[in-house]
């Protein structure tokens, strides 16, 4: 009985700091860059992972009206009337939008010379893969419906194998757990914790 009643006295303390966190709604990113709807909705799968490390804001994805009237969390742009709108409708104090402004992957390729078999000898080569990302991230308010601030950040992975077939799309996240030790997944990643760093520095 003890012990039942210690964690109900742990639960009532905790419940405040929880009641205080405050929401934030989240789109996927405009895709700025040509890189596929699967890689923005990617982007803010990422960034709902860093908020919820946080405990600062707590995120729900938003999913706007599609053109057929159909609801969706397909990318695609969205003006800052309509954000504000859903975000009134989900009960959340913030919004994001979320642009991916730039994104590259360039590959090079170098011969380690041969290996040395039994039946003769093979030839073997290095493959580097190296990926960049912009986006940016726009913070509103909706009670007011205020720009809060703009923010920008970027990432970049450069990866290399010995005869390794690296992936170099953008939006091959849906293809299997291996899709998120890609070079442009990692580099992605780093560019979203960055953002989401100044995002919790600002609220």
């Amino acid at each position: 009985m003890r012990r039942a009643w210690m964690v109900i006295l742990v639960f009532l303390m905790a419940a405040p700091l929880f009641a205080q966190a405050k929401k934030i709604g989240l789109l996927p990113f405009d895709d700025a860059a040509g890189v596929g709807p699967e890689a923005c909705r990617q982007a803010a799968v990422y960034v709902r992972s860093e908020l919820l490390k946080s405990k600062k804001l707590l995120p729900k994805f938003l999913a706007p009206a599609l053109e057929d009237g159909a609801e969706g969390v397909g990318a695609g742009l969205i003006d800052v009337e309509k954000a504000l709108e859903l975000g009134r409708a989900n009960g959340v104090d913030f919004v994001l939008i979320g642009t991916i402004l730039d994104a590259s992957a360039e590959e090079s390729d170098s011969s380690l010379g041969g290996l040395s078999l039994r039946k003769g000898t093979v030839g073997t080569s290095v493959r580097k893969v190296k990926a960049t990302i912009s986006i940016q991230g726009d913070l509103l308010a909706v009670a007011d419906g205020a720009l809060v601030q703009s923010f920008e950040a970027k990432g970049g992975k450069t990866v290399s194998q010995v005869g390794a077939d690296l992936s170099m799309s953008w939006g091959d996240y849906n293809s299997g757990l291996g899709s998120a030790d890609t070079p442009n997944a990692k580099a992605m990643r780093e560019a979203v914790a960055s953002l989401v760093k100044q995002i919790l520095k600002k609220v």
